[in-house]
């Protein structure tokens, strides 16, 4: 991507940028050397606009870069402070910070400009460990149980959040807007794989986190796991989104880390007993409705389209800036076709299994009605109907990938 000229108007202390490429564009609110002083710091939060609690009297602040954008670390006459800008923007925080489980790391202020939250304030903690260099360790010591029983909490976590959401907000899911945001992101890639998808009503849209990673859990001092909300990732700025997705896609999220992090440590554990952990541990808490049979699927989406989803993001920002091919995002792209394929044929099952058993049925009401003239003769054909709709019901639904067994 290369810099083009911008006409958008900065805050102060912050200088705007828009990135081009040949697929993609990037609004950038890039802060000044400035910010990291004392001065440029009070200069710029002045003119923007403040919630909940901010440092006062700052007297120094140290500044880190980070892939998420810079981290700056403030002294004030009120404590040690830690605050994130976000160059590309992000959710707004607000609502998933005052629904999340007690205990979470979670933003305590913050600035605004043009009503997105550029700054995101929290008090500084002692460093923690995060299950992201605590599962990595059991990966590559094959350390099954270990494993499993860290990735299970860190589901539950996850299903704690969701069942806060759940009565927070929800609404219906938006099938129309969903399918289109997969149309746009695989026409700027140009992948060969298109995936459209009859979402169901088990998986509502709520105040899903978009982006959810092992580096986000850790433990407090007595042993909780607790989730931590930050910064977006750097697709957000690319493939830009203001709607409301299902909770289901956060947990696709945490399954496509797991598969990163089970490809980079080159562990001999099977992923799908690793999956099987996280998807009972989020299963275990989140609402009953969003963890059904129906809500996994893949012939109504269920967990793997949005896995797909987030393998295509991994390819959108190696694309922006050429980093080269992503693991396992492109292998999980590159197998989608043939279980679109393994899909679409199992549909002929499901159209068997429908018109059989509405011959059964016609013909049990046929039955009974020669039954009640007295003509009793056992219903052979209407039952041999319905046991076939039956099976072939089991072998349509049997032709979806179980959640457990990844693609890749």
């Amino acid at each position: 991507m290369v810099e083009v000229d911008c006409d958008k108007e900065p805050p102060v202390g912050f200088t705007a940028h828009l990135m081009r490429g040949m697929r993609f564009r990037l609004n950038l609110l890039e802060p000044e050397e400035s910010l990291a002083t004392v001065e440029g710091w009070n200069a710029a939060t002045e003119d923007l606009e403040s919630w909940g609690e901010v440092p006062a009297e700052v007297s120094s602040i140290r500044v880190e870069a980070t892939d998420r954008g810079p981290v700056y670390s403030i002294e004030a006459a009120d404590g040690s402070w830690m605050a994130e800008v976000q160059p590309w923007g992000g959710p707004k925080l607000r609502p998933r910070a005052r629904i999340a489980p007690e205990g979470s790391n979670i933003p305590c202020g913050g600035y605004q400009y043009d009503e997105q939250d550029l700054i995101i304030l929290r008090r500084y903690d002692s460093p923690f460990i995060d299950a992201n260099s605590v599962l990595m360790d059991h990966l590559q010591r094959n350390d099954l149980e270990s494993a499993k029983a860290l990735i299970n909490r860190c589901g539950a976590n996850l299903g704690d959040y969701h069942k806060a959401a759940k009565e927070e907000w929800t609404n219906p899911p938006d099938q129309r807007r969903w399918n289109e945001r997969f149309a746009e992101i695989e026409q700027r890639l140009k992948t060969s794989a298109l995936w459209r998808a009859p979402f169901t009503r088990g998986a509502p849209a709520t105040l899903s986190l978009g982006d959810v990673r092992f580096s986000m859990f850790s433990e407090d001092n007595e042993g909780k796991m607790t989730i931590r909300l930050g910064p977006s990732r750097l697709a957000h700025g690319l493939i830009e989104t203001n709607l409301d997705l299902p909770a289901i896609r956060d947990l696709a999220s945490l399954l496509h880390d797991l598969s990163r992090l089970h490809w980079e440590s080159k562990t001999k554990l099977e992923i799908s007993d690793l999956r099987s952990a996280l998807i009972h541990g989020w299963s275990s808490k989140a609402p009953d409705k969003w963890c059904s049979k129906r809500s996994f699927s893949a012939h109504t989406g269920g967990v793997v389209i949005w896995e797909y989803e987030q393998a295509l993001l991994d390819v959108v920002e190696a694309v922006s800036h050429q980093s080269g091919r992503p693991e396992p995002a492109v292998t999980i792209i590159e197998k989608v076709p043939l279980l679109q394929k393994t899909l679409f044929n199992s549909r002929i099952l499901s159209a068997i299994s429908t018109m059989s058993g509405i011959l059964g049925v016609m013909g049990i009401g046929n039955w009974i009605r020669f039954a009640n003239e007295g003509d009793l003769v056992f219903p052979s054909t209407p039952v041999i109907l319905i046991g076939i709709a039956i099976f072939v019901r089991y072998r349509y639904h049997s032709a979806a990938p179980p959640a457990e067994e990844p693609i890749h």
